[in-house]
């Protein structure tokens, strides 16, 4: 081997800049990996807090259509869980007029809309709400 053949030829192994370049292209591999983590598990515990409120309001509309004979008005109160419920059930009689049919027969039954809404708090400003509706048959008031 010749002499100038020595000193062109370079010793095996990374630069100091190599290995720093390589670190830093890793650490942003890394801080995106755990950003999306983070991210998956906040979404994976927003979607286990509306289905506890989906199933909350479920079953407080059914405990509303299991009752014999519904009343119009409204009430509210505290779930477990750090939930609250608002219950409405209103005479819907939007949805018997207009049927095209003018008749002098004053109907026994009447449409009640029930509405559950089951709320909870995300942040301190913002609210986050779940809310079904269904119309039953029930007897007319008297008037």
């Amino acid at each position: 081997m010749s002499a100038s053949a020595a000193r062109t030829r370079r010793p095996a192994g990374f630069t100091l800049i190599e290995v720093a370049i390589a670190m830093a292209i890793v650490g942003v591999g890394v801080v995106a990996v755990l950003q999306i983590f983070t991210a998956a598990l906040r979404a994976e515990r927003g979607a286990g807090v509306r289905a506890r409120a989906a199933m909350q309001a479920r079953a407080l509309l059914e405990q509303t259509m299991t009752e014999p004979d519904p009343v119009a008005g409204q009430d509210s109160g505290e779930l477990p869980g750090g939930y609250r419920y608002e219950r409405r059930v209103r005479e819907a009689g939007e949805f018997l007029e207009g049927s095209g049919r003018d008749l002098d027969v004053k109907s026994d039954i009447t449409l009640f809309e029930i509405e559950v809404s089951v709320l909870w708090a995300q942040t301190d400003d913002r609210e986050g709400v779940y809310t079904v509706r269904t119309l039953r048959v029930g007897p007319s008031p008297q008037t």
